[in-house]
């Protein structure tokens, strides 16, 4: 066990801390990158590979956003909610490379992203509603203020704390198994079942944290506030 925990210490220490910070740029530039590249010389007709990609990909997240927010507030919320989900799986199967580690298994990148989620949905609503969606967190009888507000100010504060665990700790623990697996059983390749398997968490995870995120937003839009 000490010899174990020694080489989990040794490869941690090539790891920076600065990799929380550092890869999140790295994704974002090379998703930009590929993106620019790929929408180049668009044609009607005479498609290119890259262009039908990259087209299936925008009707899959149209249809994505327009069923979890409505037809309502899909074209609204696709751009914000199409960059959550292509950012959040690339982030965390970047723990897939030897030698990196995802930046969703760091508790403040998920906290971060967790805290847009919630300042944008505030947004929302204050924009859409104005005084009135602050008034619902006290209820509709002035009297019952003192109740439901505690209630409503808890039920808002966790939708970013559980945003937050939720993605932290499948891909914290994901990230771990792999290096376990690694260090002990194959020091030279990575076990291909185990690899798959956090290929499909890590999509599952960002769909997920979509999902959440498109409900808060459209129930901060929606006239029931």
């Amino acid at each position: 066990m000490e010899e174990l925990e020694k080489q989990l210490f040794y490869i941690f220490s090539f790891i920076p801390v600065s990799h929380g910070v550092i890869l999140p740029w790295l994704i974002t530039l090379v998703i930009s990158i590929v993106v620019f590249c790929c929408s180049r010389n668009l044609s009607t007709f005479c498609k290119t590979k890259s262009q039908a990609a990259l087209e299936l990909l925008y009707e899959t997240l149209e249809y994505l956003t327009t069923e979890i927010t409505g037809k309502e507030y899909a074209a609204r919320l696709m751009p914000l909610l199409s960059t959550i989900f292509v950012y959040i799986f690339c982030a965390n199967i970047m723990g897939l490379i030897p030698g990196l580690k995802s930046p969703t298994s760091l508790f403040s990148n998920c906290l971060g992203m967790a805290l847009i989620v919630f300042i944008f949905t505030c947004y929302l609503g204050i924009k859409e509603h104005g005084f009135k969606y602050i008034k619902h967190f006290t209820g509709d009888t002035w009297w019952m203020a003192p109740l439901m507000l505690p209630i409503h100010i808890i039920g808002e504060i966790s939708h970013p704390i559980s945003l937050t665990l939720r993605l932290f700790g499948n891909i914290m623990g994901e990230d771990t198994v792999i290096l376990v697996l690694t260090v002990t059983m194959f020091p030279l390749l990575l076990p291909l079942p185990m690899m798959a398997m956090s290929i499909f968490s890590g999509l599952l995870q960002a769909l997920v944290f979509t999902i959440l995120s498109g409900v808060y937003f459209s129930s901060a839009l929606a006239e029931a506030h």
